[in-house]
């Protein structure tokens, strides 16, 4: 597809450069803007208004539409993020009626856009009509609107026009009600599209009000059916997280093919205190590998960038610089890293596989990231290539790498991951002790010699003086020698010489050495005389 040149009107750079320098704009929204746009985001309200400005110069000077849509669209994000609940009262309407006897705002024509081709993100829904912002009547031509109500973009989907009213649903305090919408193919051309093309769905949009940018939000108790077919959705979103809901897509259970087919859509709710605005549009949808093609192929984090960062850090006197652990696993999937990317805010190196945080983003919408929690949007993902560069360095299996202080990265060895082995002298040592030695002497038995090194209680120097020395036990020796009572009331000086029968050493060292035999324990005690 060919890309569009056309030059940059002067009259959309003339409002850009309006909003941004006006008073519309508060220090962290410019502060936010300049982060998005990979510039300096600390200083005074005038220094932020500068760069911005210079930035949109730079743009036109270079004749780069695409560049010049993105910096627009962070312009108009940051300006949507900006609460006046005072503005009601200074807002001018000018209002209709439409045929359902229900008030809608009235908007300007859509302005022309540019550069369409450059990016579906930014062609799809990022572009619209001059609306009331916030309630009050804004030059901002950067949002688009639906069934005149404005809705957050979406990365997933654009919507590209209505195909029902706008049905309001009045509060229902204690009981419930129903809406119905019906939808006829020949009425709506852009319905055909649904038939041919499946990137175009039609999708139920609900907001709790007209004014501002809204987000999809339905009632709390509220169910959905299409043709009697109870459409199985979550219409709540994520518990106490605004939102986090996404559009219903009713496309399956429509009747499209048949062209004078009505289509019957029942919204039933109940329990509600305030009013609720429904309606149906025809969306173009984006897919999140569309969505991982784009983030791959846009701005990047260089690796250079991330080493100097690293440096930076390794260099502060007041910060102990040490080695630190990557994992090449996704946190959200636990699967090895694909397409790392992480936001341009994060300040860690630790990055998310692109596709698992989009695939969580596309069921409950709240663009945070998973390691710092801080604010992670679609316009600020991009790749780093610092980790890019290790995961097309390593072996697939390898689930962690270390990097040193100055940038440089290695793997861990399997000696790093046991630093202490079996085969370590302290542990022999150890084994060796356990080992007891039982020597005779005379009727006396030494004390066992157990893991600390005790020195054995000396022997008399009667004729076995000789076997008080240390005697390693046989290697065939499999069984632990029983426990020995000692007697320490005796001293070996007052010992009377005992005549033991030869018959009955051969059998005690005869038990000692064989371990089958236990003739060693048929001693008598020491001390013992027969009656």
């Amino acid at each position: 597809m060919a890309t569009s040149f056309s030059p940059i009107p002067r009259q959309d750079v003339t409002a850009l450069v309006r909003l941004v320098q006006g008073n519309q704009l508060l220090n962290r929204q410019l502060s936010s803007i300049c982060q998005v746009n990979g510039l300096k985001s600390t200083g005074v309200k005038a220094e932020l208004q500068r760069r911005i400005v210079d930035l949109i110069q730079d743009t036109v000077n270079a004749n780069d539409a695409s560049r010049f849509q993105q910096v627009r669209q962070s312009i108009t994000n940051a300006a949507s993020q900006r609460p006046s609940p005072s503005s009601k009262a200074c807002t001018q309407r000018s209002t209709i009626t439409t045929a359902s006897g229900l008030p809608t705002t009235q908007f300007a024509p859509p302005m022309t856009s540019y550069n369409q081709a450059a990016s579906p993100y930014q062609q799809r829904g990022l572009h619209g009509s001059t609306s009331a912002v916030n309630g009050r009547t804004s030059n901002n031509p950067f949002t688009s609107s639906s069934g005149n109500i404005i809705f957050h973009p979406s990365p997933f989907y654009s919507i590209e026009t209505a195909v029902s009213n706008l049905r309001t649903c009045e509060t229902m305090a204690q009981h419930r009600n129903s809406i119905n919408i019906p939808i006829k193919a020949s009425d709506h051309p852009a319905l055909q599209q649904c038939l041919t093309d499946e990137s175009y769905r039609v999708m139920i949009f609900c907001a709790g009000d007209i004014y501002g940018v809204q987000n999809v939000a339905f009632p709390h108790q509220s169910e959905l059916k299409v043709n009697n077919q109870e459409i199985k959705a979550n219409l709540r979103g994520l518990k106490n997280k605004p939102g986090s809901t996404r559009p219903v897509d009713i496309t399956a259970a429509l009747r499209l093919k048949l062209p004078l087919y009505i289509n019957n859509v029942e919204f039933t709710y109940a329990l509600t205190n305030k009013k609720f605005y429904l309606v149906a549009n025809v969306c173009k949808i984006t897919t999140v590998k569309e969505l991982v093609s784009i983030i791959s192929t846009r701005r990047r984090i260089p690796k250079e960038s991330v080493v100097s960062e690293l440096n930076k850090k390794a260099q502060d006197p007041d910060v102990v610089a040490t080695s630190q652990v990557l994992s090449l696993k996704c946190p959200l999937s636990y699967m090895r890293l694909d397409v790392p990317c992480r936001s341009l805010s994060c300040t860690h190196i630790q990055c998310f596989d692109a596709t698992s945080y989009l695939q969580l983003q596309e069921q409950g919408p709240q663009w945070l990231c998973p390691i710092c929690n801080k604010s992670a949007p679609f316009e600020q993902l991009a790749v780093d290539e610092y980790v890019r560069d290790i995961l097309a360095n390593t072996p697939k299996d390898l689930e962690t790498v270390t990097i040193e202080p100055n940038g440089h990265w290695l793997t861990k060895t399997s000696r790093d991951e046991n630093p202490k082995s079996s085969n370590d002298p302290a542990f022999d040592d150890d084994d060796e002790l356990e080992i007891s030695e039982i020597n005779i002497v005379g009727r006396r038995l030494e004390t066992p010699k157990t893991i600390t090194p005790i020195t054995g209680t000396p022997a008399s120097g009667g004729r076995d003086s000789s076997a008080s020395a240390p005697r390693s036990v046989p290697p065939n020796s499999a069984k632990r020698p029983a426990t020995a009572v000692i007697d320490l009331t005796l001293s070996s000086d007052d010992e009377e010489p005992l005549e033991k029968p030869r018959k009955r050493q051969n059998t005690a060292a005869n038990g000692f050495q064989n371990s089958s035999s236990m003739g060693f324990l048929s001693e008598s005690p020491v001390g013992y005389r027969p009656s």
